[in-house]
């Protein structure tokens, strides 16, 4: 079983070595790992460029932003299951592959999703453990969402369900797995296992008001997909995110 994974990558010349390196120690060889780069010009490249033999397909130039990038490496999969591992982030060990695919094998699912460790953003300091609960439908109707990195899906879910809506700024995400598990509803297994280690601080979580910004986003979502969203989805989903940064910053605190 061929396993995809796609990272994406504009000017983070201090991480992305790790990233790579995190990719090929992994114990599960069956791996074509396909590179998006937006046109880095701070020497990210020239790091990329020499780990090339590890490297399946590799593009350089200018996109339209993350989504833009994501879309751009599912159009070159040939894998049979497909993950996503964004420059900066690790894989939580060198079994992560093994187990994903083990996961598959071992059911019918179309989609399965895992615990993720936070880690401030100099990743020298565990902020919080995401441990995911079991999978039931109502999850996202109360605020839930699972970590997108920590999904790995059938290639033929993206047949189904398309790819990433590049007009969502910062919650295509979301959109897509609103389509995927409300709209088509696809089979779901979570992985009781870390997958994944990385640092707050995307777009989605840098302040207030890119959270309700992203809640916005959300909303439209739900009514582009034509799912009626509870009066209190919304509203468990800020707090969580609200609480998330919270946490975050008083971990910061706690171990500065």
């Amino acid at each position: 079983m061929k396993i995809s994974i796609i990272t994406v990558c504009f000017n983070e010349h201090q991480v992305i070595r790790k990233t790579i390196e995190s990719v090929i120690s992994q114990n599960y060889k069956d791996i074509e790992y396909i590179l998006i780069d937006g046109g880095s010009t701070d020497g990210s490249l020239e790091i990329i460029n020499s780990f090339s033999s590890n490297i399946s397909c590799l593009i350089s130039e200018p996109d339209n932003g993350i989504y833009s990038a994501i879309n751009k490496g599912l159009s070159k999969v040939t894998g049979d299951i497909v993950g996503l591992l964004h420059a900066g982030d690790l894989f939580y060990d060198k079994n992560v592959i093994s187990n994903v695919e083990k996961c598959f094998k071992q059911s019918t699912c179309d989609l399965i999703y895992g615990h993720s460790m936070v880690y401030s953003k100099d990743r020298k300091k565990i902020i919080r453990k995401n441990v995911s609960p079991k999978y039931r439908d109502n999850l996202m109707r109360f605020g839930w969402f699972p970590s997108h990195q920590s999904i790995y899906l059938r290639s033929s879910v993206f047949e189904k369900c398309g790819y990433f809506n590049e007009d969502y700024k910062i919650s295509a995400d979301y959109d897509f797995i609103l389509r995927v598990l409300l709209v088509h509803k696809l089979k779901v297994k979570r992985l009781d296992k870390f997958i994944i280690k990385f640092y707050l601080g995307g777009t989605s979580s840098k302040n207030i008001m890119s959270i309700m910004e992203s809640n916005y986003e959300c909303l439209t979502a739900w009514r582009q997909n034509n799912l009626k969203i509870s009066f209190y989805t919304l509203p468990f989903k800020i707090t969580r995110k609200i609480l998330q940064t919270i946490i975050y910053f008083l971990g910061l605190k706690k171990h500065g």
